[in-house]
């Protein structure tokens, strides 16, 4: 073998224009293809790192109404399930939060520290014994650690350790202000664990009383570990028939009759599923579209060696005269393959590894599960030499293959020109030129389809005016704003002065920001003028709580009516202010200004003061939220109850002549002036919470687009390298041709006619193939199907002047060629 490699190595010092084409073009296909297969490794394939991943599943349930398809666990539930299940080893209850950071407390700590909001989980101990990950250091939570009254206590990770206190061993024991509470350290967790999110930095125990449980208020998520030979089928089941029995043991809001009426079923899911999301779809696709790129790339250099093969064909078909097997044959094409692959290899998988920083980058800006996770590591370097070897065997194969069946007398006899000889070689160039144009075109109808998507989506009015408006968030922390009041004279007193800033026109807060899934808080809405039929059941609704300039602060028109009043600490008022699609919903062809309606069976009324325009809550692809603006004092509970609530984490939004960064700098000094315990985060304009909701739309279309005018680039390259090896071949036969007459024009249109007629088959093989796998991005895109004939004929379009671009040089060539010259050269 190695006399062979070292003759492999000499005959490509010899074409160093040759093997640089080659190794670069399988480099292009090959580093694509690793990249994306190690983003699909980290999130889809990778087992999560738990204990006996696949054992872990996640509860939930689901009802039909007001198209919930996710509703979650309550403390009556969750203590249900943990109690009576007879299918798992354990049930663990958690809920993603953020929580405010504040410095060390007690002896030797340091001074006062700028409060940092960083994410957390509040978690109940039974949680760790589900997931049975050890910590670093220290100990996790134990059963008295979430009972009420436990002494306050909380986890934190590695990764936050090492960031934020240098990874001080002596850290533990160390009592941590957060959210205006010390808490003693008593673990550390290993930075692999990320649970419940990548980003979750700290875990707080929570206390559920079983004495004192409700039950319908649904905001706590649950993870159980299935017992062996258990079903996530067999425990969905299971938890169905204590769902009924919730109500006998926990008596409240939720009955028997809500359970029926409302369809109200358990799901076990496996937890990976739950945890990727539908991310997984847009991933397959994005491997698809690589590993075609890989495919052109290929074929790419196998049109290389079988030009380069025809200066061998008389040794070749020597060879095969003596006896000379395609094994043989093979084996002699093979090393030279081998090491041009091996550098495309080694050169694909440096840009893997660059490519897989790059996406790293983007963890928190693309909404993709466990991103941070993804890296080249045994697999996908198994993957980039699996895909190195493959693509050497394919761009050897097709020259051997040739070779030995070529017929031998016509490559032997003198000239090795024959006519026959030629179209039986050029026939297989131009069955890879038709496979990579196949490939190019369904490529290009992708990326042009996901193009007018992300176009339609983009264009998609979000409801409000994200120009020169710009957003901050702010958490007060419980312990030091206990109360409404407090809470509400805090952005009361913040309102006041950020309006004062100059260039700021108007200055609102809310608990809910458009196109922020994340703060989502829904009620029941029981209207006056339309009672319920027996068996009916309430609207479900988005709720966000609101200042009055929040609507003129973020340029959410106002239909119909008023805003609030200015915000009273000691008052709350029962307004509430409806989307346009409520009003429409409830008091069509009305007027829906002082309508009243209840946010609980038994509740207070509230009057309808005004409309306002719809804004999209969730997504841009998402149609507008039906929802209720309540002032940010309200009394949430029955008729009669003196209870008041105002939310404590909010988002301000300004709106000002100045930049976004003036604004924003001046809007932290002024809460920092307030009070410096209270942390100001997440800054940006409007207009990039509004580019962040297409986030991966954009990434899915950037990914596409690059693999498109890829194997764009490469079917040129391999048109042109077919066509001018042809008028090579063909030289002869011009020379006859324009000797006897033939003009410049005729010849120039021979050419061309060729190389198009190679391409128009291409492109309905491609345009087949487009039909039956852009059906695969159906869910991706936003107002357009996906065999929509108008991209899928400009796609067609723009191969065939591709085609035509890249068989003019080679037709030019040959139009003006000199018989004379030619003939003598022959």
């Amino acid at each position: 073998m190695l006399p062979r490699v070292r003759h492999a190595l000499r005959r490509l010092r010899r074409a160093p224009a040759f093997a640089l084409a080659a190794s670069l073009t399988l480099a292009l296909g090959i580093g694509a293809t690793t990249t994306v297969f190690g983003v699909v490794e980290g999130v889809l394939l990778r087992p999560l790192p738990y204990v006996e991943p696949a054992r872990l599943v996640d509860l939930s349930h689901t009802l039909d109404i007001a198209g919930i398809a996710r509703v979650d666990q309550s403390d009556a539930t969750y203590l249900e399930y943990r109690r009576a299940n007879g299918v798992f080893t354990d049930v663990g209850a958690y809920r993603a939060t953020a929580v405010n950071l504040g410095p060390i407390r007690g002896p030797g700590a340091g001074g006062e520290v700028e409060p940092e909001r960083v994410a957390a989980a509040v978690t109940t101990a039974s949680t760790f014994a589900v997931l049975r990950v050890p910590p670093l250091r220290g100990r996790v939570f134990g059963e008295g650690d979430d009972r009420p009254g436990a002494a306050p206590v909380v986890l934190i990770g590695e990764r936050l350790w090492e960031r934020k206190y240098g990874a001080d061993p002596g850290i533990l024991g160390r009592r941590l202000e957060i959210d205006g509470v010390a808490r003693e350290v008593v673990g550390i967790m290993p930075a692999s664990f990320r649970f419940p999110a990548s980003e979750t930095a700290l875990w707080i125990p929570t206390a559920i009383d079983p004495a004192r449980t409700e039950s319908a208020t649904f905001d706590l998520r649950a993870v159980a570990r299935l017992r062996d030979g258990v079903s996530p089928a067999a425990a969905t089941a299971d938890l169905q028939r204590l769902l009924l029995r919730v109500p006998e043991s926990f008596p409240g809001r939720l009955t028997v009759a809500s359970i029926v009426q409302t369809h109200m079923r358990a799901v076990v899911r496996p937890l990976r599923e739950v945890v990727v999301g539908d991310v997984g779809r847009v991933l397959w696709v994005l491997l698809g579209a690589v590993g075609a790129v890989l495919l052109v790339a290929c074929a790419n250099v196998a049109n290389l060696f079988l030009v380069r093969a025809e200066g061998r064909q008389h040794e070749l078909a020597m060879r095969r005269a003596l006896g000379a097997s395609r094994g043989a044959l093979l084996a002699d094409l093979l090393p030279e393959a081998l090491l041009l692959a091996g550098a495309g290899g080694a050169l694909g998988l440096a840009l893997a590894v660059a490519g897989g920083q790059v996406l790293r980058s983007l963890h928190g800006t693309v909404d993709i599960p466990r991103l941070a996770e993804v890296g080249v590591d045994a697999t996908v370097l198994a993957v980039a030499i699996a895909a190195t070897a493959l693509a050497a065997l394919v761009v050897s194969a097709i020259p051997a293959l040739r070779a030995g069946t070529t017929e031998l007398s016509a490559t032997l006899m003198e000239g090795g020109r024959s006519a026959t000889a030629g179209r039986r070689r050029h026939r297989a160039r131009q069955a890879l030129v038709v496979a990579q144009v196949a490939l190019a075109l369904v490529l290009v109808a992708g990326a042009g389809l996901m193009a007018r998507s992300f176009a339609k989506l983009r264009a998609v009015r979000p409801g409000f005016d994200a120009a020169h408006a710009l957003t901050v968030r702010v958490a007060l922390p419980a312990a030091r704003y206990a109360d409404s009041a407090s809470a509400a004279r805090f952005f009361v007193r913040a309102l006041d002065a950020i309006a004062a800033l100059p260039g700021v026109e108007a200055a609102g807060v809310v608990s809910k920001l458009p196109l922020d899934p994340e703060a989502r808080r829904d009620t029941a809405l029981f209207v006056e003028d339309r009672p319920l039929e027996p068996g009916q059941l309430p609207g479900i609704h988005q709720v966000a709580y609101a200042s009055p300039d929040y609507f003129r602060a973020l340029g959410i028109p106002l239909l119909e009516g008023r805003v609030f009043d200015r915000p009273d600490p000691t008052r709350a008022p029962h307004e509430v202010i409806v989307s346009r699609v409520v009003a429409e919903r409830y008091w069509a062809g009305g007027h829906a200004v002082g309508r009243r309606v209840r946010l609980a069976p038994r509740g207070e009324w509230y009057t309808v003061v005004g409309v306002a325009g719809d804004v999209r809550g969730t997504g841009l692809e998402e149609p507008p939220d039906e929802t209720l603006y309540l002032p940010l004092v309200t009394a949430p509970g029955d008729a009669g109850s003196t209870a008041r609530w105002a939310p404590r984490e909010v988002a301000v939004v300004v709106r000002g002549a100045a930049g976004p960064p003036t604004v924003g700098a001046s809007v932290a000094r002024v809460i920092r002036a307030l009070d410096p315990a209270v942390p100001v985060y997440r800054a940006a304009p409007m207009s990039e919470v509004v580019a962040r909701a297409g986030a991966r739309t954009s990434l899915t279309l950037l990914l596409l687009g690059v693999a498109s005018i890829v194997a764009l680039a490469l079917g040129a390259v391999g048109i042109y390298g077919v066509i001018s090896y042809v008028v090579s071949l063909r030289t002869r036969e011009i020379a006859v041709r324009l000797a006897l007459g033939a003009r410049p024009g005729e010849v120039h249109r021979m050419v061309s006619r060729q190389a198009m007629t190679t391409a128009a088959v291409g492109v309905g093989v491609g345009l087949a193939g487009a039909l039956a796998t852009t059906r695969s991005l159906g869910a991706l895109l936003f107002g357009i199907a996906p065999t929509d004939p108008a991209t899928l004929g400009a796609a067609a379009l723009l191969l065939l002047a591709v085609a035509a671009a890249a068989s003019w040089l080679p037709a030019r060539r040959a139009a003006a060629m000199d018989p004379a010259q030619a003939l003598r050269a022959e």
